[in-house]
């Protein structure tokens, strides 16, 4: 039931409609180059009796970057670090303690143990996440459907779709840091197209000139 899966492929994904075959190579890439074993394929036989209290700690996106994360949760957390590598791997339902919000739940994944050991594996029921986060950047494949995954949910995350196009805002960011935080930012000059209604009319913080 722990077949190694040949080249690479992701059993049950046939055609690669959301590049989830590329993004395991990219994950078992990674791992042979940090010497550690590939992926067991243990999805034939279902994991079954998570709970809601069981810790479950998901990564969606990109395998690569968040790689060491992954490799030391499944030190420390054995089993609890599940990397989601599909948006057909998890499914959106409406939360049933915060009203409007919504609970993601893991039908398969890669779970991480120690020594750098993964597996492929499916949950049955799915697995509910306690904790989300994963690639939000503006223009990464994988920044899509994980924004849109983690939009709303009723867990932590660890930022969003709309802070990741905040922070790479420079022009915001240390506006932010400048006036609300004190703190000297270095020159910056900015081009700005159009009306900007996140910018004040009128600078207030210490340094900042803003010439429209």
């Amino acid at each position: 039931l722990e077949d190694e899966a040949p080249d690479g492929e992701v059993p049950g994904d046939s055609g690669d409609p959301d590049g989830a075959t590329q993004a395991y190579e990219r994950l078992q890439s990674a791992l042979s180059q940090e010497g550690l074993p590939p992926t067991l394929d243990c999805s034939a036989e279902p994991r079954t009796g998570f709970g809601p209290l069981d810790m479950t700690v998901c990564i969606l996106g990109s395998p690569t970057a968040f790689l060491p994360v992954l490799l030391e949760g499944g030190t420390r957390c054995p089993g609890a670090m599940v990397l989601c590598l599909s948006p057909s791997w998890a499914s959106r339902v409406p939360s049933e303690t915060s009203p409007g919000a919504w609970s993601l739940l893991l039908s398969r994944g890669i779970s991480f143990k120690a020594g750098g050991h993964s597996a492929l594996e499916t949950f049955v029921p799915p697995r509910r996440a306690n904790y989300v986060t994963g690639t939000w950047a503006p223009g990464d494949p994988e920044g899509g459907w994980a924004a849109e995954l983690a939009r709303d949910l009723d867990c932590p995350t660890g930022g969003s779709g709309p802070l990741a196009r905040r922070l790479e805002d420079t022009l915001v960011t240390r506006w932010v840091l400048a006036a609300r935080a004190n703190l000297p930012v270095p020159p910056t000059l900015a081009f700005v197209l159009g009306a900007r209604g996140d910018l004040p009319a009128e600078p207030l913080a210490p340094g900042v000139r803003l010439v429209r």
